[in-house]
């Protein structure tokens, strides 16, 4: 449970963050991931916080009142995707704790490879406020340390006879040792002249598994600079760190940082860490497994074959008998339909288009205007916005591509205030393509 409870501390700094929220409505092109668009995906971070140590020898059950351990770290990560990413960590630091009038002291390198997921991608598909991401990440990696134990005040080494001597059928395992030892890991434990503390003489550092557990979460500064604060549990296999093996809990280490990470890449690219979901590819994806996908898909057919046929034949805007006698003048209309969540002209509603500026040419005293429509689903602002680039495009091709003037266009974005299909009461699957459309109609004769 002591090793647990600092998480508890992070986590409740996180939650703050988490509740932050980005209006989708508001993203630009590249904000948005598409996997055929390439994206900066390697970056290297440093950090440098305190080291908090759980062993048998220590006096706190949180926080170390004295004595706090600093340690830097260095990672180097490769995204996956916009949720996942590997990354190889460096950590080093010097150890100490101590009870019972003794303390053991030492240093340890760390390196290992870990598997972190941007929570807030998973969830809120994207970062929040576009600035902060925040994730778990879990690994496996070696730790290599030296430690000693010695007495508090004389300074004296420890051996395993002044700890366990006399007692009989105490369960250590220090298999293989000697009651005259030091107790020592990544010296020499014995050998040394009598009648005085001597100096250790290093061997190879002591070796172990060891399992990162952490939370972090990252605030983006630009696309190459991110501040980042993280912490990190570190599980060790063993139970000899601070060289007392008498325990039944092995050893572990809090590693808590505050991180600089740099993004490689072009500056013109974001990271893929910092890119949201794109809702009409996974839309797209659904509706392969969808057995109503084929009617949609005829529906839209039948509906853009209908508005190309009233662009070509309402056109001509006037009926005549064999009088040559006027029986009824025409308003001239078109549609255009879009994908969820979709402001782009189509090729289908480009042919559409040049059959509305051809009519616009053969009459100059035309006017239109260009009504935009959504579906339900969305706020009501974001659909207004939405229906509103709808009818921006479709007069920009107009006014762009055929020279018509701006100023015989009306803009009239209408959001899904009148739905066309109420989904709601009828099929709410079938027929949301009728309501994503542009209506461009003639408003005078």
């Amino acid at each position: 449970m002591k090793r647990i409870v600092p998480f508890l501390f992070f986590i409740f700094f996180v939650s703050t963050i988490v509740s932050a929220q980005i209006d989708f409505g508001s993203l630009e092109d590249e904000q948005i991931y598409r996997p055929d668009r390439k994206y900066n995906t390697w970056s290297l971070t440093a950090g440098y916080g305190p080291v908090i140590y759980y062993t048998d020898v220590i006096d706190y059950t949180f926080f170390p009142s004295s004595n706090m351990k600093f340690g830097p770290s260095v990672q180097l990560a490769k995204q996956l995707g916009r949720a996942w990413s590997v990354e190889a960590e460096f950590l080093m630091a010097d150890m100490y704790g101590q009870k019972y009038k003794r303390y053991f002291e030492g240093d340890f390198r760390q390196a290992g490879l870990n598997l972190k997921v941007y929570i807030n991608q998973l969830i809120f598909n994207g970062p929040m406020r576009d600035r902060w991401n925040v994730y778990a990440k879990l690994g496996l990696g070696a730790t290599f340390f030296r430690a000693s134990m010695r007495e508090q005040g004389s300074e004296r080494l420890h051996t395993m006879g002044d700890i366990f001597g006399g007692v009989s059928g105490y369960p250590t395992n220090y298999s293989g040792w000697l009651e005259s030892d030091y107790l020592v890991m990544g010296y020499r434990r014995n050998g040394y002249p009598a009648g005085e503390t001597p100096v250790l003489e290093k061997t190879g550092r002591e070796g172990g598994l060891v399992i990162p557990m952490g939370l972090g979460a990252r605030y983006r500064i630009n696309k190459s600079f991110d501040l980042g604060v993280e912490a990190t549990l570190h599980n060790m296999a063993g139970d000899n760190l601070d060289v007392d093996m008498t325990g039944a809990d092995n050893d572990a280490y809090m590693h808590a940082s505050f991180s600089l990470t740099y993004k490689f890449g072009k500056k013109n690219k974001r990271h893929a860490s910092w890119t949201y979901k794109d809702f009409n590819l996974s839309y797209e994806r659904e509706r392969l497994n969808d057995p109503l996908a084929y009617k949609l898909d005829s529906l839209r057919r039948q509906l853009e074959q209908l508005s190309s046929i009233s662009a070509d034949t309402l056109a001509g805007d006037t009926t005549f008998i064999s009088k040559e006698e006027t029986i009824r003048h025409e308003l001239f209309s078109a549609s255009l339909f879009f994908d969820f969540d979709k402001s782009d002209i189509s090729e289908r509603s480009h042919r559409t288009l040049a059959g509305v500026a051809r009519f616009m040419e053969e009459n100059p005293e035309a006017k239109l205007t260009i009504q935009g429509y959504t579906d339900q689903r969305g706020s009501a602002d974001y659909n207004i916005r939405l229906s509103e680039k709808r009818c921006n495009n479709a007069k920009k091709v107009l006014v762009e591509d055929y020279g018509i003037d701006e100023s015989r266009f009306t803009v009239v974005p209408k959001g899904d205030s009148e739905l066309l299909s109420d989904t709601r009461t009828l099929a709410p699957r079938g027929v949301h393509l009728v309501n994503r459309r542009v209506d461009i109609i003639q408003t005078n004769y």
